[in-house]
């Protein structure tokens, strides 16, 4: 069986989305050697693509497909073409909230990460919020099989996309539990210290600088209260790259005079990732929405507490491992840090039920559930 897989829209490895059609395609010809996997993507994209496994046949287009609105025309027209012409089977749309076909002319499996634009408001311009809430939605319903990654995700889908039920599967996301795992605390601030100047004693944000979907403003807010009120000697740490409302996050961090107290190491390699979870004393996640949040499932397996909010997807990933918060109360939010910062017996008991939670969830079995999925549909 030849499987067709659009790799477009994954923010060349700067996304949770990336992090997934990275995790799931390069496990899938281990999965089938039988089958053959072919991956369609851009120029740029095309070495980290073959990164993923020796076993993927990647077809290249050239950087504009790429472009947002010349990739939207693509998938409608160019793109089913392309699958006729390599005579796949069935084909796998990874970022299926981002990037779908009307009709690609074989059976087809799409994974939808979240619809946050339901939740969010103002998450994107007009032109892109018609886009993913008037014409998506149809796509998403036209699919044979539709992968969910939460059943937050899956209440989404069956409400507003409309899309059947029992063509949508939750499937949830995993963790890399030989890169993410316990490690010596001292160690991995020494290396942080040295690859990154980070201090030894700081809580730990990642996430793309977004506002307002991902809450830093309120992050911040909770954070000067804990300053004052306490007098720890922590600094945040807020990991990501530059994304809408980046500005409003660094003028918060002015007015709320924070300049030396927030540091902002920008986007960091995934080779990194492991070292820094296990630096931090505790890591937050106040996220006003989420399809899954990766993050939160990382930092559990390496052993660090946490503290989420309690919406959308995060309870299904933190369940009780670690301290939920309402994230539009910035008090909530400091009282839980500063319990994570001053409580060490709970640290220890959050350490051990984290780590006993990110054990469930593993890119491994997620493979093999999208892969049973794409063997339905083609059969």
């Amino acid at each position: 069986m030849k499987i067709g897989i659009s790799a477009y829209a994954t923010d060349s490895g700067k996304s949770g989305i990336s992090q997934y059609v990275a995790n799931i395609v390069g496990r899938l010809p281990a999965l089938a050697p039988a089958h053959e996997f072919i991956v369609f993507v851009n120029q740029a994209d095309a070495e980290w693509v073959r990164t993923w496994n020796p076993r993927l046949q990647v077809i290249v287009f050239p950087d504009w497909t790429a472009h947002p609105v010349a990739n939207i025309f693509w998938h409608l027209t160019a793109f089913p073409r392309q699958l006729r012409r390599h005579d796949c089977d069935v084909v796998f749309m990874p970022a299926g909230n981002r990037r779908l076909g009307w009709s690609y002319g074989i059976p087809s499996v799409g994974t939808v990460h979240d619809l946050s634009q339901l939740h969010v408001p103002q998450k994107y311009d007009a032109l892109r919020m018609f886009y993913i809430m008037r014409v998506l939605p149809r796509m998403m319903r036209r699919l044979n099989r539709v992968v969910s990654v939460s059943e937050s995700t899956k209440r989404d889908l069956e409400s507003f996309a409309r899309v059947d039920p029992g063509r949508i599967r939750v499937i949830h996301n995993g963790a890399d539990l030989e890169r993410f795992s316990p490690r010596d605390r001292n160690a991995a601030k020494s290396a942080v210290a040295a690859e990154l100047g980070l201090p030894p004693d700081f809580l730990l944000y990642i996430a793309r600088l977004e506002h307002p979907g991902k809450n830093h403003v309120r992050l911040l807010e909770a954070f000067a209260s804990l300053k004052r009120d306490t007098g720890l000697p922590h600094k945040l740490v807020l990991v990501g790259s530059r994304w809408n409302g980046t500005e409003l996050i660094e003028a918060k961090v002015k007015e709320l005079g924070l300049g030396r107290e927030v540091i902002f190491p920008g986007f960091v390699p995934n080779e990194t990732l492991p070292a820094l979870y296990a630096a931090a004393d505790a890591f937050v996640f106040p996220s006003l929405f989420e399809g899954f949040g990766i993050p939160v499932l990382e930092a559990m397996a390496c052993g660090t507490p946490v503290c989420a909010s309690n919406v959308s997807s995060i309870p299904e990933v933190v369940g009780e491992a670690g301290l939920l918060f309402e994230p539009r109360d910035p008090k909530a939010i400091a009282d839980s840090m500063h319990r994570l910062l001053t409580d060490p017996s709970l640290r220890k008991d959050l350490v051990q039920r984290g780590l006993a939670q990110a054990a469930r969830f593993t890119w491994d079995d997620a493979a093999a559930a999208v892969l049973e999925e794409l063997e339905t549909a083609a059969e």
